[in-house]
């Protein structure tokens, strides 16, 4: 069980590097003025931190699972199958846009290219895109809230992960209602720093289970 604790420390610690690698990334290219959707390398950039941070995502999250006791791990299994469903999506949509969007233009094939946009709008890799973070994302947060309890660090955890899922999903519905104001908004703080304090909370709280300090 340590070694699979420790693995979800490590996970939470990478997670929330990348996170904020990101974020730093993105106040940089804001304070050069700089035009969004962002040019290279920041594009390139953007697609490999996030790529990484979603794939970290399924060992953290599995880790969550299996230091949740029994009775609680209905909802750590709900969320679990929804952090894989989200770490799906985004990840097929950066390797798309690493790949194909990023050559297409240089092999002289463009025809059709706007439709794969990752941040540009109308597009389906952006629609897939909020998809995995408004949707899969959102449910993932909402349904691991629960599995924690309300007191002590563990509250904190539940208020976090439930505020993630309720900005996440009101990122979900700016793009139905065609608002890139609401969405723009939301996502620093539910898909950037949240995420990141999430992962902090959570190595404390991994880091102070039973069987990981009577292990260390």
């Amino acid at each position: 069980m340590r070694k699979r604790t420790s693995l979800g420390v490590w996970a939470g610690a990478g997670f929330a590097a990348l996170a904020l690698v990101y974020l730093v990334v993105l106040v940089v290219m804001m304070a050069r003025g700089l035009p969004f959707p962002p040019q290279e390398p920041f594009s390139t950039t953007f697609h490999v931190i996030m790529m990484l941070a979603v794939l970290v995502m399924v060992p953290l999250w599995c880790a969550i699972h299996l230091a949740t006791p029994a009775d609680r791990q209905v909802f750590t299994l709900i969320s679990l199958a929804f952090i894989v469903m989200h770490a799906v999506v985004v990840c097929a949509n950066r390797f798309l846009a690493l790949t194909m969007v990023r050559q297409s233009p240089g092999l002289g094939r463009t025809a059709g290219l706007e439709w794969f946009q990752p941040y540009g709008w109308p597009s389906l890799t952006f629609a897939f895109e909020i998809l995995g973070w408004g949707v899969f994302f959102s449910l993932a947060c909402l349904f691991l809230a629960p599995a924690f309890r309300v007191h002590g660090l563990e509250r904190r955890i539940a208020t976090t992960f439930a505020t993630m899922g309720v900005l996440s999903l009101g990122g979900a519905v700016g793009l139905l209602v065609n608002s890139t104001a609401l969405m723009g908004a939301i996502a620093p703080l539910a898909w950037g720093l949240g995420p990141a304090v999430a992962a902090v909370l959570v190595m404390i709280w991994l880091r102070a289970q039973p069987h990981y300090r009577s292990a260390t």
